[in-house]
């Protein structure tokens, strides 16, 4: 858009009151009658411009005799023209309003806004920047420039506002191009690469650096006038653009860098293409300290599971050693992560969990099947440990920090021998956590199985024995052998029984025509975890047959004796139930010792039993044996009454349902037959003796401390010390609840004094 009120050209035409000076009747030519609307002002600036160059030019041979502020010596000869060229300048800088600048920023936005649509447009390619056309559109700018371009650029190369090499550093309008190409590559990048992740993200970066070498260099040559004259200026942007365009999708995908490894391995296009710009950009810092806050607002906070955190750490340790084999990003990233999983109790189950798990996909069963695996132990970087010793050209690894904030990674310590498996243990620093809770899963499984089949687990102990060691694993060892062991006695006492009672028919809680049969798991307790030791009076029928087996122990392993664990095992029933519609079905029910004894009780009785009185019958308190009658009233096999007191009695085809109140009741059975509980308040009472002997030694002492001496002494006994500070800190102030320590205001516990 041209201005038809134009201003004088030449300083005669200037009212006799402005000063006289060259320079200042340029800048006022210049500004002459500058508008107030946006629009109006970035249209006039190449015609402004055009009469700021018309000036410049006129009257050269008064340049060397014109007075000026300044004088401008090239080497042993001045040039006058130079120097009322700076002079010049200077002056419109003075002189300008703030909106000139923003003016040229906004017309070098349209320039290269126009061109943009122009050459997408002509493409006809998919990759036209539709995004662009709607921007013009919404802004209601022209998709054409109402100027001569050339004759501008030719202007601003007369004038050196472009020229970053100019001597008298001259390029005012070099920040407003830098920020209309910033701007506009920004744009681009984020059309092309925001939320592609997949597949489709595959070389987006070299794309990216493919545009630039097909629309930008040509349009800063065109703006620079020529592809010679000016070659360093175009080297130069160049390597800014590969800056620009590198930064610019770094900064995109740090805003993205969580769902990127949430979806890896899908988005490994992605992070191959975040590596390349990397490399280039060296924002590593600004990629981890994204990925470290999505974590704090997106990961680690209640709402997450365990394993969805610990998938998400395995997921970050692959993307962070694409970027740095070395693991100094993993470190800095993660390490809240560490920490977080750390204070969760469930964490080691879940590792352990996952590494036996063959159903599902998992990362960490892969990890175990390796066959190039070696022990964790060996899995630690020291640099004591290179093959090859240092030389007279030895130098010293790179800090950390400089790692971490420039983005040049120390590829010599490439810790080739810590997978997944020695990262998740790396978490707590210690194998004999992962040991101890494996020895628990197996211990449980083991009792819950009925067939003695021990294949899936003697293989999965010699993956494990491979990686944490053959003798942390000779407690699990022998806990298969017993199972083992059990098949084959049971097997020979099955035998024996039968010779001898061959015709006998069972109890009547069997089902009829079926033998009872009683399989045992023998077990060698000193190497199993604490098990459940809760007692109770079994049925006569039951411990009938107990008895029988166990007199037949006796007689086969002399003079050893069995010791039942009376409410560990499963007895498989077959019962007989009145349907709603009143008929009578053989239903098979799995369930608990304490089940199958407080139902065989209902033969007795007449089949009624108060709650009161089968507590005191089997030896259970009230509480427990009312859940676990829950079990059979949902089944709808004992029905109950609350008048006078709780009673329970068999179904029988005479109950109406308007008598029948009752509700779902709750059976909270406990399927882990390995007491946890227990083992933990042994452990805790061995850990509250080693505290009570330091306090009355040594007085007062600091949590700290404690901590400390607790893994110094406790590491030979049989309860191994593994507890964190955390841990500790809450077990003390329980101590301190029953008034067996008390702590002071300076966190210092000492014992109470009674």
């Amino acid at each position: 858009m041209i201005v038809e009120n134009e201003p004088p050209l030449i300083s005669s035409s200037i009212s006799s009151s402005y000063p006289k000076r060259h320079s200042t009747v340029g800048a006022r030519t210049f500004l002459f009658e500058w508008p107030h609307e946006d629009v109006e002002r970035v249209n006039s600036i190449p015609m402004r411009v055009h009469q700021l160059v018309q000036h410049f030019r006129h009257n050269p041979q008064n340049a060397s005799i014109e007075e000026r502020a300044i004088t401008m010596s090239f080497g042993d000869k001045d040039d006058p023209m130079e120097a009322r060229r700076i002079a010049l300048t200077a002056a419109v800088v003075e002189s300008a309003p703030s909106n000139v600048w923003a003016s040229f920023r906004s017309l070098f936005d349209n320039i290269l806004k126009v061109h943009m649509h122009q050459t997408t447009a002509n493409s006809n390619s998919e990759d036209f920047d539709s995004s662009l056309d709607m921007e013009c559109e919404e802004e209601d700018e022209p998709l054409v420039l109402e100027f001569n371009e050339e004759l501008f650029y030719q202007n601003l190369q007369t004038l050196q506002w472009l020229n970053p090499f100019n001597e008298a550093k001259t390029d005012i309008l070099t920040s407003s191009l830098h920020g209309a190409l910033s701007h506009i590559i920004r744009n681009h990048v984020t059309d092309k690469i925001s939320g592609v992740f997949n597949d489709e993200a595959d070389d987006l970066y070299s794309s990216l650096i493919s545009w630039k070498e097909s629309f930008l260099l040509p349009l800063l040559e065109k703006i620079f006038c020529s592809k010679t004259k000016n070659h360093d200026i175009i080297f130069s942007y160049d390597q800014k653009l590969d800056q620009t365009i590198s930064e610019c999708y770094c900064s995109i995908r740090s805003s993205e860098i969580f769902d990127i490894i949430a979806d890896y391995p899908d988005s490994l296009p992605a992070v191959m293409d975040l590596h390349k710009a990397l490399s280039k950009a060296q924002k590593v810092s600004t990629i981890v300290r994204a990925l470290q806050e999505s974590f704090r607002n997106r990961l680690l906070h209640p709402g997450a599971q365990t394993g969805q955190i610990l998938q998400m750490y395995m997921n970050t340790i692959k993307v962070m050693r694409i970027f740095d084999p070395s693991d100094c990003l993993l470190d800095t990233a993660a390490e809240e992560v560490r920490a977080y999983l750390r204070g969760r109790s469930d964490t080691v189950r879940c590792i352990m969990t996952s590494l036996m798990d063959d159903q599902a996909d998992s990362d960490l069963y892969e990890e175990l099947q390796r066959h190039d695996a070696i022990p964790l132990d060996q899995a630690q970087y020291d640099s004591d440990d290179d093959d090859d010793p240092p030389d007279l050209n030895w130098t010293p690894a790179p800090s950390k920090y400089y790692q971490r904030v420039s983005g040049v990674m120390d590829n010599r310590k490439v810790d080739k021998n810590a997978d997944l498996l020695a990262m998740m243990v790396r978490i707590y620093g210690s194998n004999d956590l992962f040991v101890d809770e494996y020895r628990l899963m197996l211990a449980d499984k083991l009792l819950a199985s009925t067939d003695f089949d021990t294949e899936k687990d003697i293989h999965n102990l010699e993956l494990l024995k491979i990686r944490f060691g053959e003798m942390s694993m000779r407690q699990c060892e022998i806990m298969i052998k017993d199972m083992e062991d059990s098949k084959r006695i049971t097997s020979n006492i099955h035998s024996m029984l039968k010779t001898r009672n061959n015709n006998d028919k069972g109890p009547k809680i069997s089902s009829h025509g079926k033998e009872d049969i009683v399989n045992a798991a023998i077990i060698s307790h000193i190497f199993w975890p604490p098990l459940q030791k809760e007692t109770m009076q079994c049925h006569p029928k039951i411990q009938e047959k107990l008895d029988e087996f166990s007199n037949e122990y006796a007689k086969y392993k002399k003079p050893r004796r069995l010791v039942w664990f009376q409410q560990i095992g499963q007895v498989q029933l077959e019962l007989e139930v009145i349907e709603e519609d009143g008929e009578i079905t053989t239903k098979e029910f799995t369930c608990s010792p304490l089940h199958a004894t407080l139902i065989s009780h209902f033969e007795d009785n007449d089949g009624c039993w108060t709650l009161r009185a089968l507590s005191s019958k089997i030896g259970v308190s009230e509480d427990i044996i009312k859940k676990r009658m829950g079990y059979w009233v949902n089944n709808k096999v004992v029905k109950v009454t609350y008048e006078p007191e709780m009673t329970y009695y068999l179904a029988s085809h005479h109950d109406t349902d308007t008598n029948n109140n009752n509700h779902d009741f709750y059976d909270d059975e406990d399927r882990i037959l390995v007491s946890l509980s227990g083992q933990e308040e042994e452990e805790w009472e061995v850990y509250e003796s080693y505290v009570v002997g330091m306090l009355s030694n040594l007085g007062q002492l600091p949590l700290e401390r404690i901590h400390n001496m607790l893994k110094t002494f406790v590491s030979g006994s049989e309860h191994k010390y593994n507890k964190t500070p955390q841990q500790l800190s809450i077990f003390l102030q329980k101590l301190c609840n029953n008034e067996k320590l008390e702590c002071g205001a300076d966190g210092m516990y000492k014992l109470v004094k009674k």
